[in-house]
């Protein structure tokens, strides 16, 4: 799997080999979700400068990524003490930030829109998650496939199931955008503005109650911690399938009896029962192979491109992925895909 993986991240390679000598004599740390992409990555910008790697999450980690990296994966505590970080819902700043020693990070590209609360103290970031080519190309265009993939790999038939799309953010949107044509789509969405957009869409929206009482699979895609609570699931449907595509955990499951089938987990209490998929860590990582190689290419040829301008360039704050290198990877893109 690795290599096929690496050999479709032509763009990923190609920016690396561009900027990569600038790079020279750098730190820089790693939080992201341990997958196929991600080592391409790791592994590309090794040919360069010092990179500590530390995961996102152990329920994102895939052990044959471990494995081809063949580098020591180190606890987040050390993994803060490089001097850019490339981040993923602020995991690194957190703890720097716990820690005390956010004033020694030269600056940071973060990932996820998660993540953007915690760079107040920061002295340079660059936030790729507005972006086009993140925002929309990533977050709509290719999360969504990747919780198909999720979704597939328990095996039952999503034909005529009605799923509940919590969020209806980019995330939400683009799973729903997928999913749509095989099941019956409502929306749990708290801003009206969102809500009026998927009512504008054909969606159906609903309460969070309301939803969990009809639907045969939940996913939360909010960014947003305790979306579900435990109090929650006694509005729940019987069998059930709950699952997340947040950054963050984004289910308080109850204090209900559990029973294990491997990584589904099925709670149960009196006669109500749902099942819960890799304990509300991200479905398409948990057990997909995640977002498709070619999206994750662009991402990560951006984030490339954004740590060069962090390095190179003179401002502080916190500011957007500069327009000249979306247009860049806007460029990249265009000429790779009319090659094929």
């Amino acid at each position: 799997m690795m290599e096929w993986v690496y050999e479709n991240m032509n763009l990923l390679k190609l920016a690396c080999k561009e900027v990569g000598d600038d790079l020279r004599g750098c730190k820089i740390a790693i939080a992201f979700p341990l997958e196929y992409k991600t080592a391409v990555l790791i592994g590309e910008l090794l040919r360069y400068c010092e990179v500590l790697v530390t995961p996102f999450s152990p329920g994102t980690t895939k052990e044959e990524v471990v494995s081809w990296l063949n580098i020591e994966i180190l606890d987040v505590s050390k993994a803060i003490e490089a001097d850019y970080y490339l981040d993923c819902a602020a995991t690194l700043v957190r703890e720097s930030l716990a820690k005390g020693c956010i004033d020694d990070v030269k600056g940071v590209v973060e990932l996820t829109r998660s993540g953007v609360s915690y760079l107040r103290n920061v002295k340079k970031a660059i936030v790729v998650d507005d972006s086009t080519v993140k925002g929309v190309g990533e977050n709509i265009y290719g999360t969504g496939m990747g919780l198909m993939d999720g979704l597939l790999r328990l095996n039952l038939n999503l034909l005529g199931k009605t799923v509940a799309i919590v969020g209806f953010g980019r995330v939400g949107r683009g799973c729903a955008y997928v999913l749509r044509n095989f099941c019956r789509i409502v929306v749990v969405e708290i801003d009206p503005i969102k809500a009026m957009e998927a009512v504008y869409e054909g969606y159906e929206v609903l309460d969070l109650p309301k939803a969990l009482e009809i639907a045969d699979i939940v996913v939360t895609c909010t960014g947003s911690e305790r979306v579900i609570g435990g109090e929650h699931f006694e509005f729940i449907k019987n069998g059930c399938i709950v699952c997340n595509m947040g950054a963050f955990k984004e289910i308080e499951t109850p204090r209900w009896k559990v029973k294990e089938y491997g990584l589904i987990k099925k709670y149960y209490k009196n006669d109500k029962y749902f099942y819960v998929v890799a304990d509300c860590e991200p479905i398409n990582l948990a057990i997909g192979n995640g977002t498709p190689i070619e999206i994750m290419d662009r991402t990560f040829a951006t984030v490339v491109y954004a740590l060069h301008y962090l390095i190179k360039e003179d401002f502080s704050g916190v500011i957007p992925l500069p327009k000249d290198i979306e247009k860049r990877i806007s460029e990249m893109i265009i000429k790779h895909v009319s090659s094929i």
